[in-house]
């Protein structure tokens, strides 16, 4: 779903609904593997600042880098272009909170999700444990009424009101209610449904699969879906397809397998660097790469993604093996 984004950010436009549902599904398995991991039955001030300062560490050095090369790259090529206080916001990753589109989208434009995401990791500890006192069909009717919510807001609204409207922080609430929500589900079919068969399985994944495909094809064939194409509308497939993931680990069907492969494991372990990295490729492809080839220029990547992915993924690679891990490492050696 990163290299979908990417593609999409290349103008292929095929991709485009995968690309848009696949950053739903980022923020609903953000959201799912906090509540699995931190089931926050109480919130002190010491737990939450624990928590809140080592998910920060994971997501402001990457993030630095990445608003380092791009800034470094800018400033040599095309310095006049840059407005600094809006990068200065990206820094904090305060940006996606503003409604302007050169703001919220800035020097990094993918930075935009790791701002909201930070913000949820700020609020997960109490959401987290005040959810955790409800039933699921209390969760359930939660995360619709916030949808719907959200669905009425974006409803009248233009496509670059939509844009600041998705971008924000608060918006992605819902992802969040209902990423615990799914795991709540998840445990409840583990335990009433604890073996699967392989045909059972590939059946299961299949149909969260189709699931997706025919909201894609609803989407593609009428106009009446789009307000809501941004986040709301894939809430229930990508929430299907988490779901089944989630409750087949350890007895995966087709997909299942085809996904614990290695190329595809190797994809996934430098996933977040492709998706951050992305702009920095596109630059270095624009001013670097392509003039070998007799062109120079911003938009020489569109058209062109699978030569960009060439250059992403080993700078992904370098950058997760060098940089990404060894940081990793440190924080936990530091916290434990």
């Amino acid at each position: 779903m990163a290299v979908a984004v990417v593609l999409f950010h290349c103008d292929v436009a095929w991709i485009y609904n995968v690309a848009v549902s696949g950053v739903t599904f980022f923020f609903l398995s953000s959201a799912f593997l906090l509540a699995m991991r931190h089931p926050f039955e109480r919130v002190g001030a010491r737990e939450y600042g624990r928590f809140v300062i080592g998910h920060s560490l994971r997501l402001f050095p990457l993030h630095w880098l990445g608003l380092a090369l791009l800034a470094i790259i800018g400033c040599t090529l095309y310095p006049a272009s840059i407005d600094w206080g809006a990068t200065a916001l990206s820094a904090l990753l305060l940006h996606a909170w503003s409604p302007v589109h050169d703001v919220h989208y800035g020097l990094n434009p993918v930075a935009w999700y790791m701002s909201a995401l930070l913000f949820c990791y700020c609020i997960y500890p109490p959401v987290k444990r005040w959810l955790g006192r409800c039933r699921l069909r209390y969760k359930v009717l939660i995360a619709m009424v916030l949808a719907l919510v959200l669905g009425t807001v974006m409803l009248p609204l233009d496509i670059p009101g939509r844009e600041a409207v998705f971008v924000n922080p608060m918006s992605h609430v819902v992802d969040l209610v209902v990423g615990i929500m799914l795991l709540h589900l998840c445990e409840v079919l583990r335990s009433r449904w604890p073996r699967v068969g392989y045909r059972t399985a590939t059946l299961i994944e299949a149909g969260a699969l189709l699931l997706l495909a025919a909201f894609i094809a609803v989407n593609m064939a009428t106009t009446w879906t789009r307000p809501w194409e941004d986040d709301v509308l894939w809430l229930l497939p990508q929430g299907a397809i988490l779901l089944a993931m989630a409750w087949l680990n350890g007895q995966e069907g087709a997909l299942g397998r085809l996904l614990l492969c290695r190329p595809l494991q190797w994809l996934g372990s430098i996933s977040f660097e492709v998706f951050v990295l992305q702009f920095v490729a596109f630059r270095l492809f624009g001013f670097v790469v392509a003039p070998a080839v007799g062109h120079l220029g911003w938009d020489i990547y569109h058209g062109l993604p699978w030569f960009v992915l060439l250059l992403l993924l080993p700078l992904s690679w370098l950058v997760n093996r060098l940089f990404t891990k060894p940081l990793s490492a440190r924080v936990k050696r530091m916290f434990q």
